[in-house]
């Protein structure tokens, strides 16, 4: 086992925004006013990375060499004077900076992978000395030789290490779990140190733990890859989001599967006080063949079923067909969204290579 060595960086900034409008209080959304506002922002960080460990095994796997790094962090990060949080109007992420005094911890694990070397890849060029005689000299009676260094034809190069897993544990502590008067108790907050964290809007009340966040990612061959994204709170004790995607190809033909699920905290009900909550389950899967360049046929089909509705919510199938010249692409699309939106959609498309294209289907929807 390795131990690496020590890791600090520290930072200090400031930030400042001049807004020619403000929001006012008036109600639940409040009312624009014209009169200017100024937001100024005082940011400091310091992060901490201990020595990584890591480990080669020296028993392979498949003819290959293992190797397992331990990577943990701690990152303390400060943002004061944004004591007008309320007034500003919010179109963007620069609008939601807000004060905060926060400490993320995280690990970072991760398998690598590579070839075993032979032992030629393990040479070393080293220098040869040849003596090459001279014809006798009267001044010199004795022979002597010109040295001539030469040098064995280089290694060859060696396979680099592949990443095969990677997989990184996260969580925040908010010192200050009001985020300077920022926070509204019983509605979705959504801050910088939370968006840049997670994208669930998980704060709905002071709390001083975020939600712990898992991020895994396979890719054990190169035709071959695999993640899953979980986020556990452990105020609430469940799952907020969990998505898992599987993608295999075999040369022209692809195979995707995921599964996402989704539980966000909701805004509290006026009537009854009691939060609402958002739940999504669906499961997606494509299937592709072909290339964007490539002559002759191209398909791809895509749906989306819904098991917390318990329907199938989507459905997209579109096919191309290439000749030297030209080519035509067709595709149909299928929404069932309830009273949001239920249509089906026949588009087309002709093209001539290096000229133009005809129809109504846009060249940034087109998959081939």
């Amino acid at each position: 086992m390795h131990v690496g060595g020590w890791s600090l960086r520290s930072e200090l900034g400031v930030r400042e925004s001049i807004y020619s409008e403000q929001l006012v209080p008036s109600g639940l959304v409040g009312a624009v006013s014209t009169e200017p506002i100024d937001r100024r922002a005082v940011e400091a960080s310091m992060e901490l990375r201990p020595p990584a460990m890591e480990r080669i095994f020296e028993r392979g796997l498949f003819g290959r060499r293992l190797k397992h790094t331990v990577e943990p962090s701690l990152i303390y990060r400060r943002v004061a004077g944004v004591n007008n949080f309320s007034d500003i109007l919010r179109f963007d992420q620069r609008d939601i900076l807000s004060d905060t005094n926060e400490v993320e911890y995280g690990v970072v694990n991760r398998l690598y992978s590579k070839k075993a070397g032979s032992k030629q890849q393990n040479c070393i060029a080293q220098p040869i000395v040849l003596e090459t005689p001279q014809p006798r000299n009267p001044e010199t009676p004795l022979w002597q030789g010109e040295q001539r260094q030469t040098e064995l034809p280089p290694c060859p190069p060696t396979a680099p290490a592949h990443e095969l897993i990677r997989w990184e544990l996260a969580q925040k502590y908010f010192i200050d779990p009001n985020f300077g008067g920022a926070l509204v108790s019983g509605r979705r907050n959504v801050f910088t140190t939370t968006a840049d964290f997670t994208a669930i809007a998980f704060l709905t009340g002071p709390r001083h733990l975020s939600p712990l966040i898992s991020r895994l990612r396979i890719d054990p061959l190169p035709h071959l890859e695999g993640g899953w994204d979980l986020d556990y709170d452990f105020v609430t004790r469940r799952i907020n989001a969990s998505t898992a995607l599987l993608s295999v190809r075999f040369g022209r033909l692809g195979i995707t599967g995921s599964d996402a699920y989704l539980q966000a905290p909701g805004e509290t009900v006026v009537s009854n006080n009691i939060p609402s909550q958002a739940l999504f389950h669906q499961f997606h899967a494509s299937v592709s063949y072909g290339g964007a360049n490539k002559r002759g046929p191209s398909a791809l089909a895509m749906l989306s079923f819904d098991e917390h509705v318990g329907f199938l919510q989507y459905v997209l199938a579109q096919t191309t067909y290439n000749w030297d010249c030209c080519g035509i692409t067709i595709e149909f699309r299928r929404f069932a969204l309830g009273t949001v939106r239920n249509e089906n959609q026949y588009k087309f498309t002709f093209s001539l290579a290096n000229i133009a294209s005809f129809g109504n289907l846009r060249r940034q929807e087109r998959l081939f």
